[in-house]
């Protein structure tokens, strides 16, 4: 309840702060706080900004259109032009959301970090509620191991197991067709060797269009990594 709390203080105080937000502000969604700029920082439609090279800055607009600013770069930042409508609570959503994100889920890597990109494919590197799509290929995430190895995959209400091939090198694979995708239930993951086991909760909600309402729907559904992984996916769609 403490965790509960906590989220909603944070989400309220996320739409509070839209109230004061002007139509050209922008939002940071990638943890850039090596160059100054926290994940969830509020920037002003030209504000001076330096990037080294190697870095990145990933933001996300009023009217929900994203951009990627890459270093060596030193000069102003302005918001994409755009017809879009614009309005101040985008900003406050894509910020409760990346809050609330790194408050529950421990989503505080930085943008160079392995991380998953598409809000599509389920992250097993942790406990974690999940939004599945049976409509179409499911895929699992992990970062690429070095050999190949076997992943053992357990539905937790039946006892199903069935044994994966992991290749090498690959960051994906299919979920394994002998084992039936469930809304509802828990899914244990371990690799060979491995102490760690962790366990997803599929709930069958297709994460959607690129956009923030559909970040919004993943984190209301608590699929708080794919709704980060959503933002990040809307943000690199415009880089400059």
């Amino acid at each position: 309840m403490r965790i509960v709390s906590i989220v909603l203080t944070v989400v309220l105080g996320g739409w509070l702060m839209a109230s004061s937000a002007r139509a050209d502000d922008l939002v940071v969604v990638s943890d850039s706080a090596a160059i100054g700029f926290a994940r969830g920082s509020i920037l002003k439609d030209g504000s001076s900004v330096t990037i080294p090279a190697g870095e990145r800055l990933a933001l996300i607009d009023v009217s929900g259109r994203g951009l990627v600013v890459r270093g060596p770069y030193q000069g102003p930042l302005h918001a994409p032009e755009s017809e879009a409508p614009k309005a101040s609570d985008v900003l406050a959503t894509v910020k409760s959301i990346l809050t609330a994100g790194a408050l529950t889920s421990g989503i505080a890597r930085g943008a160079g970090s392995d991380q998953p990109t598409d809000p599509r494919v389920i992250d097993i590197t942790g406990d974690a509620t999940v939004c599945v799509d049976l409509g179409g290929p499911v895929r699992l995430w992990s970062p690429a191991p070095p050999r190949r190895t076997t992943l053992l995959v357990t539905r937790l209400a039946t006892g199903e197991r069935a044994d994966l091939e992991w290749p090498a090198n690959a960051p994906t694979v299919s979920w394994p067709g002998a084992i039936r995708i469930v809304g509802g239930e828990s899914y244990q993951f371990a690799f060979a060797g491995a102490l760690a086991r962790p366990r997803l909760l599929v709930k069958l909600e297709p994460p959607g269009a690129l956009a923030v309402g559909s970040a919004k729907r993943l984190a209301d559904a608590g699929c708080l990594r794919q709704a980060v992984a959503m933002l990040e996916a809307i943000a690199a769609a415009d880089t400059r």
